[in-house]
């Protein structure tokens, strides 16, 4: 009796470990547990342009909106329609898969070059960053920048924004980017519009300053 009860106990193990492999690994290639924190790059096919940008933390959620922050201290909430984080393990690496996405009238550009390859963690654990100033509207190839008093999104994927002299707009989360510069390098908000549609002439401020 003694030694069915160790057999048992053996076959039980055995069995329990099979399912927590099993659980960790999943059948094949696929991964059930999600190890990966550690995202590199945003990259962001838009129109004629794929916009490539170095970031050093980011921030995901439920719906279909992203945060991240940028090597130089923007910060940005997107739309994850067309937008993609990426690890990258070097230059070239990203070189080869951005050029895999490039169409013969693509333009890629880079908003930074201080890219810092690798694998840390850089997942947001808490995210208390709601505070955005200004937003960049996005409609075919230009780039609208403005200055917002308040904004809000809702689950449906469509966000409001009220801009600083009182227009309210509410329109569809991959049309607007909201932006907060106040601790980026100067021009960091152009840069960044330049690069999703391709060019610094396409890039426009709105007029209204205040209220």
């Amino acid at each position: 009796m003694i030694k069915n009860l160790k057999v048992r106990k053996t076959l039980a193990t055995l069995a329990l470990a099979g399912t927590l492999s099993l659980t960790l690994t999943g059948c094949g290639n696929k991964q059930i547990v999600d190890f990966n924190k550690a995202f590199n790059v945003a990259l962001e096919p838009n129109g004629d342009s794929i916009s490539v940008v170095g970031i050093v933390n980011y921030n995901d959620y439920e719906g279909s909106q992203v945060q991240f922050v940028t090597t130089d201290g923007l910060r940005v909430l997107s739309s994850t329609h067309q937008l993609q984080l990426l690890n990258v393990k070097s230059q070239q690496s990203l070189d080869t898969y951005t050029t895999s996405l490039q169409d013969d009238d693509d333009v890629v550009m880079y908003y930074n070059n201080d890219i810092q390859f690798g694998d840390g963690f850089n997942k947001k654990l808490v995210d208390f960053a709601y505070v955005f100033n200004k937003a960049i509207i996005l409609k075919d190839e230009s780039a609208t920048i403005v200055e917002i008093d308040t904004w809000r999104d809702y689950d449906d994927d469509k966000i409001q924004v009220r801009l600083a002299d009182g227009t309210c707009i509410l329109t569809e989360v991959d049309k607007v980017k909201l932006v907060n510069d106040k601790e980026a390098q100067e021009g960091a908000v152009e840069r960044y519009a330049a690069s999703l549609v391709g060019s610094e002439d396409n890039v426009i401020h709105y007029g209204a300053k205040g209220k």
